[in-house]
């Protein structure tokens, strides 16, 4: 959540007298932690204006669509509102950048299904489709698991609260044959219904999952890597080993979109800013 990271710098900075400008220059520093933004407002709020200068504000407030950071999927949209907020003066003296108190927000983003889809497509989360070993029935023979991994991985939205996902299921070669005796790679679409929900407001699970080739069901270490795939996408145990703690309190699937509310708990910020 740099965002909040960035927030925080400008208002600390505000007494070096660019208060009047500190709606445009906080936009201008969202900007630059985003690969593309089409839509970005923000707003901070306080009265009376001069504890501005003191590091205090009633509130901070975002406003973005098509928001876009790399590897994350494309953010149709974001609406952000902090608690109020308090720097530790000893700022103003030198010391870093630290809060005077926890830091609270409420979230709500809206992600399209085709974003997420582009987002289950970058490399950083196709890795984890890759080297599943399972045993399945269109295997090269013999009872053993083998190598597979999962191509072209998509998402369909589904109402209410379900979801549908689809690969390509490739069988690996096993890298030891002769060259001559090395059988065509085989492909299977592998298509499932699933319902989901987060999993203590952190991690994404999937419910009651539909899951055949045919009439035959398919291994739970493919279920798993789509799940893997999806969590990949939604990591939020990064925020939380940087000291920020972020809640899922609601998720709904809707035609074409995913809608999230959660909450965002900034215990500690310390870092040093240049003057």
């Amino acid at each position: 959540m740099e965002i909040l990271a960035v927030l925080l710098g400008l208002l600390a900075g505000l007494g070096g007298g660019a208060g009047y400008l500190a709606d445009q220059t906080a936009r201008q520093l969202l900007l630059d932690q985003l690969d593309r933004a089409e839509v970005l407002e923000v707003r901070i709020q306080s009265q009376p204006n001069y504890r501005l200068l003191n590091g205090q504000a009633d509130r901070l407030l975002i406003a973005g669509r098509g928001l876009y950071r790399a590897p994350f999927p494309r953010i149709e949209l974001l609406e952000l509102e902090t608690d109020p907020v308090a720097i530790d003066p000893s700022f103003f003296q030198g010391a870093s950048l630290r809060l005077a108190r926890p830091l609270q927000a409420a979230v709500r983003v809206v992600v399209r299904e085709e974003d997420l889809n582009a987002a289950l497509n970058m490399p950083e989360v196709l890795r984890q489709f890759q080297d599943l070993r399972a045993d399945l029935p269109f295997g090269r023979g013999g009872r053993e698991a083998r190598r597979f991994e999962l191509r072209q991985p998509r998402v369909e939205f589904l109402d209410p609260n379900r979801i549908q996902l689809s690969a390509l299921l490739v069988e690996e070669d096993g890298g030891t044959e002769q060259k001559d005796s090395v059988q065509p790679t085989r492909a299977v679409e592998v298509v499932f219904n699933a319902g989901i929900r987060m999993d203590e407001g952190r991690s994404l699970k999937l419910e009651n999952p539909e899951f055949v080739i045919g009439s035959v069901r398919v291994p739970d270490e493919i279920s798993a890597a789509f799940l893997g795939g999806l969590n990949e996408v939604f990591d939020l145990q990064e925020l939380e080993e940087s000291g920020i703690l972020v809640r899922v309190l609601s998720l709904e699937i809707e035609p074409d979109q995913l809608q999230v509310i959660g909450f965002v708990r900034v215990e500690t910020l310390e870092r040093t800013l240049s003057r």
